[in-house]
């Protein structure tokens, strides 16, 4: 504990001390994010505060914690990513070439770690579900997904750190109060505290004057880093949680990932196509404000993880905590087919107020 507490002081330190420094090196490099017709903000932005919380962490990590047990090769494949999105916030690398270094990253960290999904648990009641074989692969879809979901939430100032907060911290929890876990619950408050500098910047708390943005090679390894947690959290025989807990921990950003790219499936869309239909923009085209939903979807977040929490430390059926979870996501997905309803609602009620 003590070691992951230093981890974590020392990644948020250098994480801070990263920001001054990147700040006007992206203002040199034209690492910026200007505004357009689906990004509202004023002036162009350093789009620097996932390359100060991967420097805090990589920094405070080599400084002290063992690269042996995949965490030396998860570093560099998580550098490799921060590059190809740092490069992808400056130039809008093809969605193509992104997803296929994504897989590539996958693929790499799977198979060079030996570590990957061996199990589904008791999703159904009737046994565990054995992956076998399809481990591996299923892993590398886990890669692909958690890293897109965090990327794809990433829409309103707070809203990609404050959720990523709620599953680093959610892990700590699980993680210290499990024996044999203490690498895993340095990484996790080693993120957590990396990202603490770049959300006081993007939420203008002070000392911080002026934001500045996560970007691409933020978003990508905060989902990168936590999928790594997930799978290495449900490792038959040094089990921290069961799998079915992973899914309420990550809750938001995975459901509106797959409720989103469904719903553009659906119409003939490509599923990589950005656009303004996620929870966030239905929120403030109901008349909230961007903090307002900021507070609201993150106090939502904290109530699954609440219950992804309470569900493990109880051990309530592994076919319960799925079934829940599957009905939460059809609700969710219904409520977003039908946005323009709730919008209606929202805002004769805000009115009303």
């Amino acid at each position: 504990m003590e070691a992951a507490s230093t981890t974590g002081l020392l990644s948020g330190f250098i994480a801070l001390l990263s920001l001054f420094v990147l700040k006007p090196m992206a203002i040199r490099v034209d690492l910026l994010d200007r505004p357009d017709h689906r990004k509202v903000h004023k002036g162009a932005v350093p789009l620097v505060g996932g390359l100060s919380a991967f420097l805090g962490l990589s920094i405070a990590w080599l400084a002290g914690m063992p690269l042996a047990e995949g965490y030396g090769l998860f570093l560099v494949c998580a550098a490799l990513l921060v590059v190809m999105g740092a490069v992808d916030d400056a130039r809008d690398l093809p969605a193509k070439f992104r997803l296929g270094a994504q897989v590539a990253l996958g693929a790499l960290l799977t198979f060079g770690s030996g570590v990957s999904l061996e199990s589904f648990g008791n999703l159904f009641g009737f046994g565990a579900i054995n992956l076998g074989m399809l481990g591996p692969l299923v892993t590398i879809a886990a890669v692909i997904g958690a890293t897109n979901a965090f990327n794809m939430v990433d829409g309103i100032d707070g809203l990609a750190g404050s959720l990523s907060l709620v599953a680093l911290l959610s892990l700590a929890i699980l993680f210290a109060a499990s024996a044999g876990f203490n690498l895993e619950l340095a990484l996790s408050l080693g993120i957590a505290f990396a990202l603490l500098p770049y959300l006081m910047a993007n939420l203008r708390i002070p000392p911080f004057r002026k934001k500045i943005f996560m970007g691409d090679a933020g978003s990508m390894f905060i989902g990168f880093a936590v999928v790594w947690l997930l799978v290495n959290g449900t490792q038959p025989g040094a089990m921290a949680f069961r799998p079915v807990t992973a899914l309420w921990l990550i809750a938001l950003p995975l459901m509106d990932m797959v409720a989103i790219m469904v719903r553009r499936a659906r119409k003939g869309q490509s599923v990589m196509k950005p656009d303004r239909e996620h929870l966030h923009h239905i929120f403030m085209r109901a008349g909230f404000s961007d903090r307002e939903a900021l507070i609201m979807i993150t106090g939502i977040a904290l109530l699954l993880a609440a219950i992804g929490l309470l569900g493990e430390f109880f051990q309530l059926p592994e076919w319960f905590m799925f079934t829940a979870f599957i009905g939460l996501f059809t609700v969710y997905d219904w409520g977003l087919s039908h946005a323009w309803r709730l919008l209606v609602v929202f805002r004769r009620r805000k009115v009303a107020g």
